[in-house]
C-alpha cells in the first residue's frame, strides 16, 4: 500500500459515493498530490467493509454508510400515523379471530342444545369480525392514499424545508465519515458537492478547539438551488439542501466551482466575499487512448450507419427520451447510450421500455462506460454527440465534462438550449442547438449534423480546448491552495508545463488492494448458517456438514425471539439486538467476513441484522465483496405460494385469499420469490413440495438425530393407543380436522389422545417417543421435521402427504385426509401387524435420507466445501 507523502501540508477530500466514476475528484486529488500536497481521499462503500485503495501517490479510504437516522425517521414517521390511523389495526384483528376460533373449537367438542347455540353465536360473531376486517382493510387503504396525497403535497412544499428534517441521511453520512475524519491527519478539508459541507465545517471547528491549524474548501459541483427534479429528488428536498449550503458556504475558507455563471450566481445568491474560482472538469487532453474500444464495432455497425451518442449520468432530467423519440423520424440512424454507472440502472431500463413501445429497440443500445480516459477515443467513432439537458436551473450554468470529451474524439455536438452549453457551442461552432424536450427541433438541428454540415475543424477544436484542458485548471486549482498555506504548494515545472506526476499519473492508476479473506482453495471452509434455525434445521445442517467434510467448521447464528421453543445455536443474538443495534451488526459483519468462506441465509432474511436492508439481499452483496460464497436455504412458508398451495390441494389452508394470515404469506411471497429466483446463486428447499415454487433449487433434506430419537417402547400393543398431535404452526397443519376425529375417537373409548403444542424441544421429543401415533398435518401436503423425527422413534405416522410428494420414492407414512382420517385411523387400529411393520420402515427410511449424510453430501457438492 502507498500511503500519502510526509510533506508538509495535507489535504483529506471527502466525497459522498465511491470514488472510482468520479473523475473530477480523482482529477483534482492527483492535481495537489503534484503540488507537494499528502492526499486522501474518503469516499462511501458500496461493500459494507472499508476499502483501501491507491492511485499514485494519493490513498483512497472507502468507508460503508448505513442508513441508522433514516431509517429511525421512517420508523418515528410510521409511529406517528398509526397512532392517528382509524382502522382496527391488522394484530387485533387476528387476535380477535383467533379468540373465536378457539370459542368455536371448544363448542364442536360438545354435543347439547345449549352447545350447538352457543356455536351458531360464535359463528355469527366470527362473520362479523370478518365483515368489520373488510371494512377496516377498505378504510386503510384510503388512510394509505390520504397519506400519499399529504407526502405529495408536503414534496412540492419548499417551506420550512430544515436539512434536518427533511435529510436524516446527511446525519448518517456524519456518523459514518466523522470518525474517519477525526482520526486522519490533515490541514484542509475538500468537501466535494454539498453533501458534506455540515461534516467539514464541524471537523474544522473540533480541530481548531485542539489548538491545531485547520481549513476547508467548498468544491460546488452543481447549482443546488436549482437541481433537477426526478424519483425522490422533489422541491422540499432540493430546498433542504440548498438550506445546508446556505448555512456552512460562509464558513469555507476557498468556494471553487466548475462554470462561470455558477460562480457568479453562487456569489449572488450567498453573498460571498470573494468569487469562486472556476475550475472546470474538463479532460486531460493528449493523444486519444490506443487500447480503446470502438464504440461502433462494439455494436457492430457498419461505418456508414448514422450513430448518435450520449454518455453520462441517465436521468429522466438527462433529456435523454428526446433522443429516443426522435429515433422514430430518423429511421436510419441508432442511438447509444453509455450509462454511466451501468446500463443496469432503472433510468436506463426506461428508457429501454420507452425504445420498444415506439419500435426502434433494434436501433436503440445501452452500454456499459468504458474507462474515464478512454471515453473521447470510445465515442470518436460515432457521427453526434449529444447533451439533451432538460431545463432545470443546474443545467442552465452547466457544462459538463462529456462536452469536451465529445470534442476531444472528433464529434460535433449537438445540445439543448440551456444557457451556458448554448452558448457555449454558438460561440465556438462547434455543433448546432435545439430546444429542450423538443422533438421536432432536436430532429431538425441533427440532420445537417448527420449530413456532415457544422462539423467542426479538428485545428480548430483543438485551438479551442487548448486553454481548457484540464492541466490550465489544474493551475487553478492549485492557486487556491497556495493561497490558503503558503509557497510550499508548487505550480508548474520549470519549463511552464504541468508537473511531471501529473503527465504520467493517470486515473487508470486506480487499483484497489483491499484485504480480503484468503481463498476458500487455500484452507478448510467455514460454512455459517442463520439467522432462522427454524426446528433447529440450520444446527443439524452445519454438524452434518462437518461430519460429512472434516475439518469445516459450522456455526449458526440464531435469534432469540423469547420463545419457549429454542434450539441450540453457536450464536444466539436477542431480536431486539438483531433488529436495532447497528454496533452488534457491525461487529458480527467484520468478524464474518475475516472468517467465513461460505454462508447459507436462511428464509430470506439477512443475517446482520437490518443494517443492510431487511431481507438477504444486502448481506449477500456485503458477503460476495468480501469473497464469501453465498446460498439460499428456504423452509417453507416463506417461499411457498398460498394460491399455488390452494390450487393443488383440496385441504389448502390457504383456501381464503383473504384470510389475514393467508394474504399476509401471498404478499410475502411475491416480495421474496422474485428476489429468490433473480439470486445467482445456489439456493436449498427443505422439503420437496417446496420444488414446485423453485424448481431449479437443490433439496436439503431435513436431519434428525435418529439415535437421540430411537425409542425401545413397544407401538401399538397397549389396548388404547396414544396418539400424539404437535402442530408447530396449527393453522397450516389443519389440527381443526384432528381435533374433530380425535374427538368422537376418545368418546368412543378407543385412544388416549395429547395435543403437544408450544412447549420446549425436550418435551415433544418425550411426548412422541412415548406414543404410538403422531398426526402430523392435513392441509398442505407435504412431510417435515416433526414426521421424519416420529419415523426415527418408530411412531407410526399419519399425514396427508401430496401425490406430487409421494411420487419421489416411497414414504412409510399412512396416507389420510381430513375427509377419511377417521376411518383410517379405525383400520389401523383394525390391522395392527400392518401399521407395526409401516412404523418399523419408518426408521430405515429417516436413516438412509435423514440422519445428515445426504444432506452433508449435498452442502460438500453444492457449495464446494473444502476441508483439511
Amino acid at each position: 500500500m502507498t500511503t500519502a507523502p510526509a510533506g508538509p501540508h495535507r489535504v483529506l477530500m471527502m466525497v459522498g459515493n465511491d470514488v472510482r466514476h468520479d473523475t473530477r475528484v480523482l482529477k483534482s486529488a492527483l492535481a495537489l498530490a503534484d503540488a507537494g500536497l499528502g492526499v486522501t481521499v474518503l469516499g462511501l462503500s458500496t461493500t459494507g467493509r472499508r476499502e483501501e485503495s491507491d492511485l499514485g501517490p494519493v490513498r483512497i479510504i472507502r468507508v460503508p454508510a448505513g442508513r441508522v437516522v433514516r431509517d429511525a425517521a421512517a420508523v418515528q414517521r410510521s409511529r406517528r400515523r398509526s397512532r392517528l390511523a382509524l382502522a382496527v389495526p391488522e394484530e387485533e384483528r387476528q387476535a380477535r379471530e383467533q379468540r373465536l376460533t378457539l370459542r368455536q373449537r371448544d363448542r364442536e367438542l360438545q354435543d347439547d342444545l345449549g352447545a350447538r347455540v352457543r356455536a351458531a353465536q360464535v359463528d355469527l360473531a366470527h362473520r362479523s369480525v370478518r365483515a368489520r376486517a373488510e371494512a377496516d382493510r377498505r378504510l386503510r387503504r384510503v388512510e394509505r392514499l390520504g397519506w400519499r396525497l399529504v407526502d405529495a403535497a408536503v414534496s412540492r412544499s419548499p417551506v420550512a424545508a430544515s436539512w434536518r428534517r427533511v435529510l436524516p441521511e446527511i446525519d448518517d453520512y456524519a456518523l459514518a465519515l466523522g470518525p474517519v475524519v477525526d482520526s486522519l491527519e490533515w490541514d484542509v478539508i475538500h468537501a466535494h458537492d454539498v453533501h458534506l459541507v455540515g461534516i467539514a465545517s464541524h471537523a474544522v471547528a473540533r480541530r481548531r478547539r485542539s489548538g491545531r491549524r485547520a481549513d476547508w474548501v467548498y468544491d460546488a459541483h452543481e447549482y443546488v438551488a436549482g437541481i433537477s427534479l426526478y424519483g425522490s429528488r422533489t422541491r422540499r428536498k432540493r430546498a433542504a439542501y440548498l438550506d445546508l449550503e446556505r448555512e456552512y458556504i460562509r464558513d469555507a475558507a476557498a468556494v471553487i466551482t466548475v462554470t462561470d455563471p455558477l460562480a457568479d450566481r453562487l456569489r449572488r445568491d450567498h453573498r460571498l466575499r470573494e468569487r469562486p474560482t472556476v475550475v472546470m472538469n474538463s479532460p486531460v487532453l493528449g493523444p486519444l487512448s490506443p487500447d480503446a474500444p470502438s464504440l461502433r464495432r462494439t455494436l457492430g455497425l457498419a461505418d456508414e450507419v448514422p450513430l448518435l451518442v450520449y454518455a453520462g449520468g441517465v436521468s429522466a432530467a438527462r433529456g435523454i427520451g428526446t433522443a429516443v423519440e426522435a429515433l422514430v423520424r430518423l429511421p436510419s440512424a441508432h442511438l447509444a447510450v453509455v450509462a454511466v454507472p451501468s446500463v443496469d440502472v432503472q433510468a436506463a431500463q426506461r428508457l429501454a421500455e420507452l425504445a420498444e413501445r415506439l419500435g426502434v429497440d433494434d436501433r436503440f443500445h445501452l452500454v456499459d462506460p468504458v474507462a474515464p480516459e478512454q471515453v473521447s477515443a470510445f465515442v470518436s467513432s460515432a457521427d453526434v454527440g449529444l447533451l439533451p439537458l432538460l431545463h432545470f436551473g443546474s443545467h442552465e450554468v452547466a457544462l459538463a465534462n462529456k462536452l469536451f470529451e465529445y470534442l476531444q474524439g472528433g464529434l460535433p455536438v449537438l445540445v439543448s438550449d440551456c444557457r451556458a452549453q448554448a452558448d457555449f457551442v454558438s460561440t465556438h461552432g462547434v455543433g448546432r442547438v435545439h430546444v429542450a424536450g423538443d422533438v421536432d427541433s432536436f430532429v431538425r438541428e441533427v440532420e445537417p449534423l448527420l449530413r456532415g454540415e457544422s462539423v467542426p475543424a479538428p485545428g480548430l477544436v483543438a485551438e479551442l480546448l487548448a486553454p481548457l484542458a484540464w492541466e490550465h485548471q489544474a493551475e487553478r486549482l492549485r492557486g487556491v491552495y497556495a493561497a490558503l498555506l503558503g509557497d510550499e504548494v508548487r505550480h508548474s515545472a520549470a519549463d511552464g508545463s504541468a508537473p511531471a506526476a501529473l503527465r504520467t499519473a493517470r486515473v487508470t492508476e486506480l487499483a484497489d488492494v483491499v484485504e480480503v479473506p484468503a481463498p476458500t482453495a487455500a484452507r478448510p471452509s467455514v460454512l455459517a448458517i442463520g439467522p432462522a434455525n427454524m426446528a433447529g434445521q440450520a444446527w443439524e445442517w452445519a454438524r452434518a456438514a462437518e461430519r460429512v467434510v472434516p475439518g469445516v467448521r459450522a456455526e449458526v447464528l440464531s435469534v432469540d425471539r423469547g420463545s419457549a421453543v429454542a434450539f441450540e445455536a453457536d450464536v444466539v443474538v436477542p431480536a431486539s439486538t438483531f433488529a436495532r443495534d447497528r454496533g452488534w451488526a457491525e461487529r458480527r459483519q467484520t468478524e464474518a467476513l475475516a472468517t467465513w468462506t461460505h454462508a447459507l441465509l436462511e428464509a430470506g432474511r439477512p443475517v446482520f441484522g437490518t443494517m443492510n436492508g431487511r431481507d438477504f439481499t444486502g448481506d449477500a452483496n456485503v458477503l460476495r465483496a468480501g469473497g464469501v460464497e453465498v446460498g439460499l436455504v428456504m423452509h417453507g412458508s416463506e417461499i411457498r405460494s398460498p394460491a399455488g398451495n390452494a390450487a393443488r390441494s383440496p385441504w389448502s389452508p390457504f383456501r381464503d385469499p383473504g384470510e389475514p394470515l393467508t394474504r399476509r404469506l401471498q404478499e410475502q411471497w411475491e416480495t421474496l420469490h422474485p428476489r429468490v429466483r433473480a439470486f445467482d446463486g445456489p439456493v436449498f428447499v427443505s422439503t420437496p413440495d417446496l420444488l414446485v415454487d423453485l424448481p431449479e433449487a437443490h433439496l436439503l433434506p431435513v436431519v434428525v438425530d435418529v439415535d437421540a430419537w430411537a425409542s425401545a417402547a413397544p407401538v401399538l400393543e397397549r389396548e388404547v393407543p396414544r396418539v400424539v398431535h404437535a402442530p408447530s404452526r396449527a393453522a397450516l397443519k389443519g389440527s381443526e380436522h384432528v381435533e374433530r376425529v380425535m374427538a368422537r375417537l376418545v368418546a368412543d373409548g378407543l385412544v388416549e389422545y395429547v395435543r403437544v403444542e408450544g412447549v420446549p424441544p425436550d418435551e415433544v421429543r418425550a411426548a412422541v417417543r412415548s406414543c404410538d401415533i403422531v398426526l402430523d398435518q392435513f392441509s398442505i401436503g407435504t412431510y417435515g421435521v416433526l414426521a421424519a423425527e416420529a419415523m426415527a422413534a418408530g411412531r407410526l405416522v399419519v399425514s396427508y402427504v401430496s401425490p406430487l410428494v409421494r411420487r419421489a420414492g416411497e414414504l412409510p407414512i399412512v396416507e389420510a385426509t381430513p375427509e377419511d382420517l377417521e376411518e383410517v385411523l379405525r383400520s389401523v387400529l383394525a390391522d395392527r401387524d400392518a401399521a407395526q411393520a409401516t412404523a418399523a420402515a419408518g426408521v430405515a427410511f429417516v436413516r438412509e435420507h435423514h440422519d445428515g449424510r445426504r444432506s452433508g453430501e449435498v452442502l460438500r457438492d453444492v457449495l464446494g466445501l473444502r476441508g483439511t
